[in-house]
């Protein structure tokens, strides 16, 4: 009957090899327990590489959250884009059809007046803000140099 190494294999006899033969391997044989473990580090440190690239790579998992953030803020501002631009387009449409929207533009942004209407400008007063605008007749509108009317 055959001897038994420690790990189930048959022992092999150095003198039944062929002359020539890399007694290495015999060698390898004899003593597995320093191999396994030296194999067992290397997977190891293997598919630790592999963990820290799939989480940490460019194409990893911390990237590709980074990417879906960013495509829904992407959305997010092309939907206030196309929001924006439905309502210039509104504009330019009231513009090109709706003479009362293009006199309102008129009186507030160029400060145009009708014939036989009166603009009043008012002076700011000295922090800044413009004096309250007077109400009722517009030609009777008290300056800014008078002092205000009152009245019993």
């Amino acid at each position: 009957m055959d001897a038994l190494s420690e790990c189930g294999r048959p022992e092999m006899d150095p003198s039944l090899l062929p002359v020539g033969a890399n007694r290495s391997i015999l060698a390898s044989r004899k003593n597995p327990s320093l191999l396994r473990p030296i194999l067992a580090v290397i997977m190891g440190l293997l598919l630790l590489g592999l963990a820290v690239q799939a989480v940490f790579g460019p194409t990893g998992h911390l990237e590709m959250k980074r990417l879906e953030e960013e495509n829904q803020s992407l959305i997010r501002e092309r939907e206030v884009l196309e929001s924006e631009n439905r309502q210039v387009l509104g504009e330019i449409e009231s513009l090109k059809t709706d003479p009362a929207a293009i006199e309102k533009i008129a009186r507030e942004e160029l400060g145009l007046v009708r014939e036989g209407e009166f603009k009043i400008v008012t002076k700011p007063d000295p922090q800044g803000s413009p004096a309250p605008a007077a109400s009722g007749n517009d030609s009777a509108a008290p300056s800014g140099d008078q002092p205000p009317q009152q009245t019993p």
